[in-house]
């Protein structure tokens, strides 16, 4: 991943920005919404840990360090996956996140507050995640 960083900074003109989106490393809670009142299902976790977003954020202190880049700007959101159910969610979550483990407590959990739920209801994977605007150095 540093190797990645350095080639960018070596193809990168000196107005040009390096962009990093990822999720923080927090695991994801599962909610289900219901008009609007929230309630925590479970949550999302990793085979690996999440450990890719620690090293993704180990490599970009390592291009600052290494004088590359300087972290110009970094912010903090909130991106939501959403379904009608926690079946389709994990549908989802098989074919586009390899390494995604939903436990059986947390479906059982989201479809007894789904069953619960007054109206109509929603389940939601939301993820905390950061963007960086990083401007190179150049010697």
């Amino acid at each position: 991943m540093v190797h990645a960083l350095e080639m960018v900074h070596s193809l990168l003109k000196p107005e040009g920005r390096l962009i990093d989106i990822h999720p923080s490393g927090e695991p994801p809670a599962f909610i289900v919404r219901s008009g609007a009142h929230d309630e925590i299902a479970g949550w999302l976790q990793e085979k690996d840990d999440f450990i890719e977003y620690q090293q993704a954020e180990a490599a970009l202190a390592q291009a600052v360090k290494e004088r590359w880049f300087t972290r110009e700007q970094q912010r903090e959101f909130i991106f939501n996956n959403y379904a009608e159910t926690i079946a389709e969610l994990a549908a989802y979550l098989t074919a586009n996140w390899s390494d995604a483990i939903i436990l059986p407590e947390t479906v059982a959990q989201a479809d007894a507050l789904q069953r619960a739920a007054q109206g109509k209801s929603k389940v939601l994977l939301r993820e905390n995640a950061r963007i960086s605007r990083f401007r190179p150095e150049h010697r």
